[in-house]
């Protein structure tokens, strides 16, 4: 293949370091809202999480020939979901208003930001974001190691996706927090 001809099958595709850098999940953090919207809280001791966005599809069975008998899909109903787990602290004011979400049936505000730390201040730019339920609030504690936690959300409504916002929008939703 000559040089030429790679290049115009390569365009769009510059795999240079900036674009091919993956997220380190160390800077990947959950933070919730309650109902009042008062105080934005990072879960505290979080080790894990997961986000979850799936699409069930009803398919129609055909005969037509004109398809060759192929099964036609549509898509249909969509959910999300996620879950949270880490060194359980009970005094963090984040587990509280989860556990407390949990107990009065409430719904809260789900956060999963890329943090970005520099010297002056700290950036909170939003991936995933969108109005919960809490499904579960767990924690064990097991004899010979740390006491863990393991919380489970149930998305109601379409969440807010990084990749599908404008910059505005990105900008709008990104929290900055002083660190002095």
């Amino acid at each position: 293949m000559s040089t030429a001809q790679q290049d115009t099958n390569l365009i769009g595709c510059d795999f240079d370091a900036a674009t091919a850098k993956a997220l380190s999940g160390n800077d990947i953090v959950a933070l919730v809202t309650d109902k009042t919207g008062t105080e934005l809280l990072a879960v505290s001791g979080q080790q894990g999480l997961k986000f979850n966005m799936s699409q069930d599809n009803t398919e129609a069975a055909t005969k037509d020939d004109a398809i060759g008998g192929w099964t036609l899909k549509f898509a249909s109903s969509k959910s999300w979901d996620a879950s949270i787990d880490g060194l359980y602290s009970p005094d963090d004011s984040a587990t509280k208003t989860v556990a407390k979400a949990l107990a009065e049936s409430e719904y809260l505000c789900l956060k999963v930001c890329k943090r970005i730390r520099t010297s002056a201040n700290t950036k909170y730019v939003p991936l995933r974001m969108g109005l919960a339920l809490v499904s579960s609030d767990s924690f064990e504690a097991p004899n010979d190691d740390n006491a863990t936690y393991s919380m489970e959300f149930q998305g109601t409504g379409k969440p807010w996706l990084y990749e599908t916002a404008s910059e505005e929008q990105i900008t709008a939703a990104t929290i900055t927090v002083s660190n002095s």
